[in-house]
């Protein structure tokens, strides 16, 4: 369960640069996250008499406070030097690989060329067709260009 919430704090974290202040305040919640979860913990175990291992030694609590303070900071010194060195090594490696810049090629189908399908003539459709028909006089062979009636 810490482990989850834990990953779910530094992935929350870790899209921007944070400096020493952000660093050492997310450090400092996560020292008390963690020392009210292993409270509970040490509690529980107390209580339902499984404890293995020797007794925990007595401690007060400002001796604990002060070491929780000073291993806080100095793990937020050692992070915030770390973040900088990393920020550098990030820039320098964009100057020597750059992005490219080039679009992808756009995949699209070719386009598909409707025909509209030949649609069934109705028996309404052939007998309006029959009745009104072309009218006027018919062809005469001579206004023809079949090769039969030429040279008549």
């Amino acid at each position: 369960m810490i482990t989850v919430l834990l990953t779910g704090a530094g992935v929350a974290l870790a899209d921007r640069k944070r400096g020493s202040w952000g660093i050492l305040g997310a450090l400092s919640v996560s020292q008390l996250a963690l020392h009210f979860f292993l409270e509970l913990t040490a509690v529980s175990a107390h209580g339902s008499g499984h404890l293995h291992g020797p007794p925990p030694i007595p401690l007060s609590p400002a001796l604990m406070t002060l070491g929780h303070v000073i291993v806080t900071m100095l793990t937020a010194l050692v992070m915030a030097h770390a973040e900088r060195v990393l920020f550098v090594v990030t820039r320098l490696l964009q100057a020597i690989f750059p992005r490219k810049t080039t679009p992808l090629p756009v995949v699209t189908p070719p386009p598909a060329v409707c025909v509209p399908a030949p649609v069934p003539r109705t028996l309404a459709q052939l007998i309006y067709q029959r009745i009104h028909a072309r009218r006027g006089p018919p062809k005469s062979p001579f206004e023809s260009n079949d090769p039969m009636y030429i040279g008549i």
